[in-house]
């Protein structure tokens, strides 16, 4: 029953990951098309956020990592396509969640400024090498090969990333150095 429950296992998690590909390159297909139709309203930035940090807490601490959340007394609303937000949301953390080594910390913080609403994830990763730098929202660029294989990923999350925050008037910073982390700061204009 044991060696039963583990293959089990093993397959809903390969399962999950090819449906989690096909979804992504269904998603680019869509942009690529031009039917990526956005439903534009205004939303609960902070809301959001809480729910995205919710989302990841037990994933965090399965790899044994501590997140915190900083979040202001209240955020601005703004406008957009909620669920691709939150898309952009949950690829930045995850990615931070598998590329920061076993009991690291991650870091979520809000805020506004000069009429911008803003979501910043820093980690303890592994950080990006300088002439990776330029390729990473690149779609199936991997920095590492052999630690995406171990990982599962594809290269398409942050091309997706990319792509919604164009179309939402958003901007993305990302700061790395090798062995001291990631900082990924999506800014967007609040309602």
């Amino acid at each position: 029953p044991e060696t039963e429950k583990n293959f089990l296992g093993v397959i809903l998690n390969e399962s999950d990951r090819m449906t989690h590909i096909v979804q992504d390159l269904l998603t680019l297909s869509r942009f690529d098309s031009g039917r990526s139709e956005l439903n534009l309203a205004p939303f609960d930035f902070g809301e959001a956020v809480r729910d995205v940090y919710q989302a990841n807490r037990l994933e965090a601490q399965r790899h044994g990592h501590t997140m915190e959340l900083e979040l202001p007394g209240s955020l601005p609303e703004i406008v957009g396509d909620r669920e691709r937000i939150l898309q952009v949301m949950m690829n930045v953390v995850s990615n931070s969640i598998k590329y920061t080594p076993a009991g690291g910390h991650i870091s979520l913080s809000c805020g506004v400024k000069d009429g911008l609403v803003r979501l910043s994830v820093q980690d303890e990763g592994q950080g990006i090498a300088p002439e990776s730098l330029p390729h990473i929202f690149d779609r199936f660029y991997r920095t590492d090969e052999s630690r995406a294989r171990q990982t599962g990923g594809t290269g398409l999350g942050l091309a997706i990333v990319k792509h919604i925050a164009l179309l939402h008037h958003a901007r993305i910073d990302l700061q790395s150095q090798v062995g001291s982390g990631t900082t990924i700061k999506v800014t967007f204009p609040k309602a």
